[in-house]
């Protein structure tokens, strides 16, 4: 494990257990992904950047931020912002509280995000 996604993820061992099986099923998922660890996020790339995870800005929450890329907006109430970033490119941003919301919803929108980062 990285040092640097432990540092990141420190005191927030919900957050970090969720990201776990986050990264888990995303290298199995697709075996090409890099992995980038920043200060305040991990970013998953294959071509291009498609998805990151991060913490909630207020620092006593204690979950995981999943942002991932399209290249339209993508409409759901788990979807708690999206933002057209540049044109054709929309960035969206869902909170993950439990594991029980690392469901095929998400993974089908990280898809489609992996598919779209691809080719574009």
């Amino acid at each position: 494990m990285n040092p640097d996604i432990l540092f990141l993820f420190g005191g927030k061992p919900a957050a970090f257990s969720l990201y776990q099986q986050l990264e888990a099923q995303l290298l199995e998922r697709y075996p090409d992904l890099r992995i980038k660890v920043a200060k305040t996020q991990v970013s998953f790339s294959n071509r291009y950047l498609f998805a990151a995870a991060s913490l909630p800005r207020r620092k006593k929450e204690d979950h995981l931020i999943v942002t991932f890329g399209l290249g339209y907006q993508k409409i759901s109430p788990r979807i708690f912002s999206s933002t057209e970033a540049a044109r054709g490119r929309w960035t969206h941003h869902v909170a993950v509280k439990s594991a029980g919301e690392m469901d095929a919803d998400l993974f089908g929108w990280l898809d489609e995000a992996y598919a779209f980062s691809a080719v574009k």
